[in-house]
């Protein structure tokens, strides 16, 4: 059976294979081919998670066999590390065009190839689980947009029945708003997902920071309302442009800014402040929450981090994920502080755009 600790070792010397065995030791599953048209047939049985590669072998070689390997879709995770005594940068280099993951130089440290195993099926383990929550999240965004329309749907035509009952309209409201709530997460995961795998191409223009900044202040004036939080603005005119995709960047301050408003106690205030500076734009949003714990500050722009897993409630810890993707892609940054008086300061910065005449 296919498992995270095997490695498959293909030499034509009986005596080399016997070395890695030796090497190896009982730290790993490991099965030995003796030729290149042996590993092809069983690679795919055994599925190994790093295969070690001679590359100078009677019949195919290392290179010919690396790219056949390479193009069995089961094997599309597994490493492959060539080994050979050849060590120039041309042999790398033909190593790497043909798939090869890393090139181990005869004759070999055995600690530091135990090691370095390690280090790839750590990677491999690490890599699937993210391929396989990203294939579930884009499968879960596809398959539950038909559904949460048809719940929506009914829950919106009831809220608008005059003859409906209280209590049957409270329930209507809860169907309503729990599924709002679905399609804002499935939506909000779809949208990062397709940042982040380069999906979404970003079409810039150049533009005026404030515009962006103004606009996202007047959408999110009626939340702060409701919650009784002051949106202050103090802001620096300035003749500089960047060059941004405008819906992109209003979803990056949108994310910030809803963050600020949700953390901040009542009667508070959220400040907002520009500050122009060449080669910088920098936003900062400042809100007068709890702060960030020192524990979580590592994870703060991780998708799906929240403070307390166990008693969480609301939010998806997409929102700062995404925005500083948006930002990072801008080639810009995104970071924060807390504040000795308490609240933290969130901090973008963008480059302005480069007057190349000026600059000459």
């Amino acid at each position: 059976m296919p498992g995270p600790h095997h490695i498959l070792a293909v030499d034509d010397n009986p005596r080399n294979l016997l070395i890695i065995e030796r090497a190896l030791g009982d730290a790993f599953e490991l099965v030995t081919c003796a030729s290149g048209e042996e590993a092809i047939e069983m690679a795919p049985r055994f599925r190994p998670g790093v295969i070690l590669l001679d590359l100078m072998m009677t019949g195919i070689d290392g290179y010919e066999t690396c790219r056949r390997l390479r193009a069995m879709p089961v094997l599309m995770g597994s490493k492959i590390i060539m080994v050979s005594a050849r060590a120039t940068a041309a042999d790398r280099l033909e190593g790497y065009q043909a798939g090869a993951d890393d090139y181990v130089t005869k004759p070999f440290d055995p600690d530091e190839l135990v090691a370095k195993l390690r280090v790839y099926l750590r990677l491999k383990s690490i890599e699937e689980v993210d391929r396989l929550k990203s294939e579930l999240l884009q499968l879960l965004s596809h398959e539950t947009r038909t559904p949460l329309s048809s719940i929506l749907t009914p829950a919106t035509l009831l809220l608008d029945d005059p003859s409906l009952g209280e209590g049957a309209r409270k329930m209507a409201r809860m169907i309503h708003k729990s599924g709002k709530r679905l399609l804002d997460l499935f939506e909000r995961v779809a949208y990062l997902s397709q940042l982040k795998s380069g999906g979404s191409p970003r079409h810039s223009e150049r533009l005026d920071p404030e515009v962006p900044v103004q606009m996202a202040l007047s959408r999110f004036a009626p939340l702060a309302t409701e919650a009784d939080v002051e949106l202050v603005l103090e802001h620096t005119a300035s003749p500089l442009m960047i060059d941004a995709n405008a819906a992109q960047l209003g979803v990056a301050i949108d994310a910030i800014l809803d963050n600020a408003i949700r953390l901040s106690p009542r009667s508070s205030c959220v400040r907002i402040s520009t500050h122009p500076a060449k080669p910088w734009f920098e936003l900062r949003i400042r809100d007068h929450g709890p702060g960030i714990p020192a524990e979580f500050a590592d994870r703060v722009f991780r998708e799906f981090a929240v403070v307390d897993l166990a008693h969480h409630h609301a939010g998806h810890g997409l929102g700062l994920a995404t925005a500083r993707c948006i930002v990072e892609q801008h080639g810009g940054s995104l970071a924060f502080q807390n504040e000795p008086d308490g609240g933290a300061t969130f901090r973008l910065r963008l480059p302005y755009v480069i007057d190349q005449e000026r600059a000459a």
